[in-house]
């Protein structure tokens, strides 16, 4: 096989102006913008791009296109890319896989002596004994492991995603495919077209038939002028319940990939058709390539395939791929049709011959064999759309049988015809698409809450009025009379699909897992049929009776990059952030947010609050602001305790339960005004209470009146807490009476604060003492907290962090969630039973939590080290004296500054839960330690005298 650069093609897609510079193993080459890796490498004469999976046969273009398994290889960091579809960029730096020492010289390549020990299964049957040698079998296997190498420490890339609701996505945009976008963008539908490849044309692009071409410019143009959106290099990897799809876009701009989530209403699947390989032996030989590579090769990127040229030929594919071969100079040795009975039997040679045997034993000497043998029928999106293909043996291919009426195919998905044909079909498909789309439109906005009115009545549903496409003969050409590979991703042979067979996998989904064939990069795109032709021979039966195996989603695979989307967080800080910057602040990281963990000494931040006053930013802290009338209703939904007789100015405590009872999150809520409430959360809720609050308005009550706001990055958030926090605040507030009685536990006020209006503060204490939390606007937030930290200075106030902030709130023994619970934790095992109203109409969690009243529930308590210097690690685990059975854990654990001790609070049995129960506890050390459950979760100050003060 000798492949070269050949004079300008009028079809070819290349710059040859614009040469582009690589490297290849190490040595250097050059092509032109618009090449694949693969193209530049061939126009180059590289004959062998990779080393097979398992016996390291050596593999050249068999496809030259993105399905192509034999063109997998490195680009720099970036393991196991498709040269036959990945465009060449200048610098790239290129090396094979799976190889070793080097392509060509591949040592591994002695496991091709060993084939018929290495057969499927092998691995199942081999390491299995003695149990005690499968770490060494492991450590062996794993040096034969094919594919690239992952380098651990490659920075992140920037992955996005995006969500749209289109009228119709067509998913190919070959002639039908356009077609069928055109038409329904011009009945008013809006319309996603998505290309596999680099550009649209689909078989047209690499045609050199002048038809063709004329009609390949009009379709561009066409949608050049038209509304459709075109996303090429792009490819619709699923279709999910109500035309729920995923689209990968390889090409963003910015982005290394884009994961699109598209609604459409209804989807239009024109894939084309993938031609398969033919089985025979040697048919994975470098120099045996399909007539649909030849075309591709010579027509896109000008490359002449070979010298010598075999054409095996079954359909006009192959017809037209003697034709392209001529006409760039390559010398046509012979023509076998098997249309007529002509088949290859096998072939022989070294890495430049690549001689054909036909069936008499007859040795024809060539460097290329080109075959055009069938096509498999990529069903992959009617499958997952829940329709099974049925086998035409006449059309030698599988058809649609019965696809939802949202999903509709077209192209040679869906049958045969010319030109004028397929794009007639593509055209009442789109129009058909587009009118069921309206009517699915129409039903959703008269359905959707808050929509605008629809106009009209709903439209009927359009009836399926297309003519049906044809189906050309074709004859069933899977194997010859010689046995060859079926799996190349895979290596996996007709031989070893046979031996499958007669070891009883004789269902094809059971031999596909059994062997591994349609498992590999290519995922049955070339291997399907063939897999399921060799299985029917192996049993004596059809390939209608065997039937196919279902194809799932991913249609072509995308990256866990592109799942995960935005790799980056975030950075969130509060207003305040400089203050803290500029005074010895420790700064922890708490999800998105900066927040300060300490400024040098928490235990003597906990002293400074207990004796004096200090500060705490608590921005973060989420808040939505509520307003309506129907505020009462949603609270009542959500939390698990009563709040229809709030009154204004008051604040209550509610504890969230999800739908199973576990609890979600708590927090208070103030009343502002008669139809103004302001609901806090924890900081790392926020977004998911956000997320809870609009699901049940959006989804259960969309009748109720309320609007939710989220404001917690509107307010800067200052906590001021100590026994002279009073005092303190007199200094800086206007318009508010700070007295006990006027402003007591558990209410709210607005007033201004260090000259800003719109402040509100309420009465809580997280840490125990006399609090007033305020919050004020964020652009003001700084201001506020120089003038309390100025106003304050005889009164000894300081600022304080996280850390002490838990330490105080240990001492009090309130839990935090997602720390003193866990996803197991339901509303009665806080402690709190007493807060949960099994007597209101309903609310979030209400079954389960009735349920679990009469339950015995693992218990929050509070837990005292026998020994007070003693801190257990939190998730310390609590065990039986005299066993490691576990009975419970240590869920956070301090050493008190105000009592000089350890304290803990943790999760136990019930029957471990009463006040004074000794517990043991086990160190990470391996340590016991004996402590005690004390009477209530309170370390200090039990009865709340202080916070109340």
């Amino acid at each position: 096989m000798t492949m070269s650069r050949q004079g300008v093609q009028p079809t070819e897609v290349i710059d040859r102006a614009a040469k582009l510079r690589f490297r290849w193993n190490g040595k250097r080459f050059s092509g032109f913008e618009g090449d694949t890796i693969a193209s530049a490498l061939a126009a180059a004469g590289e004959q062998i791009f990779s080393r097979s999976m398992k016996y390291h046969r050596p593999r050249g273009i068999l496809t030259a296109d993105y399905w192509d398994p034999n063109l997998m290889v490195q680009v720099g960091d970036d393991p196991n890319v498709r040269a036959g579809h990945r465009l060449l960029e200048s610098g790239m730096d290129v090396r094979s896989q799976n190889a070793w020492p080097s392509l060509n010289r591949d040592i591994k390549a002695v496991n091709g002596l060993l084939g018929r020990f290495l057969t499927a299964g092998f691995y199942y049957k081999t390491f299995m004994k003695p149990q005690w040698l499968w770490p060494t079998y492991e450590r062996v296997l794993a040096t034969f492991a094919p594919g690239g190498k992952i380098d651990l420490d490659t920075p992140h890339a920037y992955h996005d995603k995006r969500y749209t609701h289109p009228d119709v996505v067509v998913a190919g945009a070959g002639p039908a495919g356009i077609e069928a976008a055109l038409a329904a963008s011009s009945a008013g539908a809006s319309v996603l077209l998505v290309s596999h490849e680099h550009s649209v044309g689909g078989h047209l692009r690499y045609s050199s038939d002048a038809a063709d071409q004329a009609a390949l410019a009009e379709l561009r143009t066409a949608l050049d002028a038209s509304d459709v959106e075109v996303l090429t290099d792009s490819t619709v990897t699923g279709r999910y319940e109500d035309n729920w799809i995923g689209i990968v876009q390889r090409n963003h701009p910015i982005a290394v990939e884009r994961l699109i989530k598209a609604r459409a209403k209804t989807l239009v699947a024109a894939p084309g058709l993938i031609e398969r390989p033919y089985v025979f032996e040697g048919n994975d030989r470098p120099g045996v390539i399909t007539s649909g590579a030849a075309r591709r090769l010579v027509n896109l990127w000008g490359v002449k395939p070979g010298e010598r040229a075999v054409v095996f030929s079954a359909n006009a594919e192959g017809d037209a791929a003697v034709a392209d071969l001529e006409r760039v100079g390559t010398e046509i040795a012979a023509v076998i049709d098997g249309r007529t009975g002509g088949s290859i039997s096998s072939t022989r040679g070294s890495s430049r011959a690549v001689d054909a045997v036909v069936a008499d034993g007859a040795s024809i000497g060539a460097d290329l064999l080109v075959v055009a043998a069938g096509w498999t029928a990529p069903t992959s999106l009617l499958n997952m759309a829940g329709d099974r293909p049925v086998y035409d043996p006449a059309a030698a291919r599988f058809f649609p049988s019965d696809p939802p009426s949202n999903v509709l195919a077209t192209g040679g998905l869906a049958g045969d015809a010319d030109l004028d044909g397929l794009r007639q079909h593509g055209a009442a498909t789109g129009r058909l698409a587009a009118a069921r789309a309206a009517a699915v439109r129409h039903r959703l906005q008269s359905r959707t809450a808050r929509a605008l009115p629809v106009d009209g009545d709903e439209p009927a549903w359009a009836p399926d009025e297309r003519a049906p496409l044809g189906r050309d003969p074709h004859p069933e050409l899977y194997r010859a009379d010689t046995h060859g590979m079926v799996d190349m991703s895979e290596d996996i042979s007709s031989k070893d699909l046979v031996a499958a067979a007669h070891e009883g996998y004789d269902s094809v989904e059971l031999a596909k897992r059994y062997t591994t064939a349609t498992m590999g990069p290519s995922q049955g795109k070339l291997e399907t049929v063939n897999t399921v032709a060799a299985i029917a021979e192996a049993r004596g039966e059809t390939i209608s009776q065997v039937g196919t195996t279902v194809w799932r989603p991913p249609y072509a695979p995308l990256t866990l990059g592109a799942l995960a989307g935005r790799m980056f967080e975030p950075v969130r800080v509060s207003s305040i952030h400089p203050w803290h910057e500029a005074n010895n602040v420790s700064i922890i990281q708490a999800g998105q947010w900066l927040r300060p963990d300490h400024y040098g000494d928490p235990a003597a931040e906990v002293r400074n609050v207990r004796e004096n006053v200090g500060l705490i930013d608590v921005t973060p802290l989420g808040k939505l602001d509520l307003r309506g009338p129907d505020v009462p209703k949603l609270l009542s939904l959500l939390y698990v305790n009563k709040w229809m007789k709030l009154g204004v100015g008051r604040v209550r405590y509610g504890m969230m339960c999800a739908e199973d009872g576990v609890v979600l999150d708590d927090g208070v809520t103030g009343r502002l005004g008669e139809d103004h409430y302001m609901m806090s959360t924890t900081s790392s809720g926020a977004g998911g209470v956000w997320e809870w609050v609009e699901n049940w308005l959006q989804t259960e009550r969309p009748d109720w009146q309320v609007h939710v706001t989220p404001v917690t990055t509107a307010y800067a958030s200052i906590n001021v807490a100590g026994p002279k926090s009073r005092e303190l605040m007199s200094r800086v507030c206007e318009g508010v009476d700070l007295d006990a009685e006027a402003f007591p536990y558990m209410t709210v006020r607005e007033a201004t604060v260090a000259g800003v209006a719109g402040c509100f503060m309420w009465r809580i204490g997280f840490t125990g003492e006399l609090s007033f939390e305020l919050h004020v606007p964020a652009g003001h937030g700084l201001h506020v907290w120089e003038a309390l930290m100025d106003s304050g200075s005889d009164l000894g106030v300081g600022p304080f962090g996280l850390e002490g902030q838990r330490i105080m709130r240990l001492e009090k023994g309130h839990f935090i969630v997602g720390q003193d619970t866990d996803g197991l934790t339901l509303g009665p095992s806080t402690g709190l039973g007493s807060l949960i109203k099994l007597d209101k109409d309903d609310f979030a969690g209400k079954p389960e939590l009735a349920w679990a009243a009469d339950r015995s529930l693992p218990m929050v308590v509070a837990i005292q080290p026998d020994d007070p210097d003693v801190v257990p690690e939190e998730a310390a685990q609590i065990v039986r004296s005299d066993s490691n059975e576990i009975l419970g854990r240590i869920t956070s654990a301090r050493f008190s500054p105000t009592l000089n001790r350890s304290i803990c609070l943790g999760q136990v049995e019930p029957d471990l839960a009463a006040g004074g129960t000794k517990l043991t506890v086990l160190l990470e050390s391996g340590e016991r330690i004996g402590a005690t459950v004390i009477d209530h979760h309170a370390h200090f100050d039990p009865a709340g005298e202080r916070l109340r003060g």
